[in-house]
């Protein structure tokens, strides 16, 4: 089975980012890269690997500060609340982010 190769230009356009941006993933280790002749490849399965790296990256981040902020107003507030609720609640009434400030 052939293995599918990507040109610079075509992984940053699958990752929507600047083709200097991907040279520098490849140049710090975090994406591998193949050089044959002058010019360098990515694996596709490589790039897919790093972009659910990314993602399940940022969703874990993204817990991190929920979790964190949510401490933040137990601490402050002395209330426990369930954002998801909040969140629902706000759906069923129809407020907008304007009626909230």
């Amino acid at each position: 089975m052939e293995e599918k190769l990507l040109t610079i230009r075509e992984a940053a356009a699958r990752f929507e980012r600047n083709p200097e941006t991907v040279r520098r993933w490849i140049w710090s280790g975090r994406l591998p890269a193949r050089k044959l002749g002058n010019q360098l490849f990515i694996r596709k399965n490589d790039l897919d690997g790093l972009r659910q790296f990314e993602a399940s990256a940022k969703n874990s981040d993204f817990l991190k500060r929920s979790k964190a902020l949510r401490k933040k107003i137990l601490a402050r507030t002395g209330e426990v609340f369930d954002i998801s609720k909040l969140i629902e609640d706000t759906r069923v009434r129809g407020d907008t982010d304007n009626d909230m400030h």
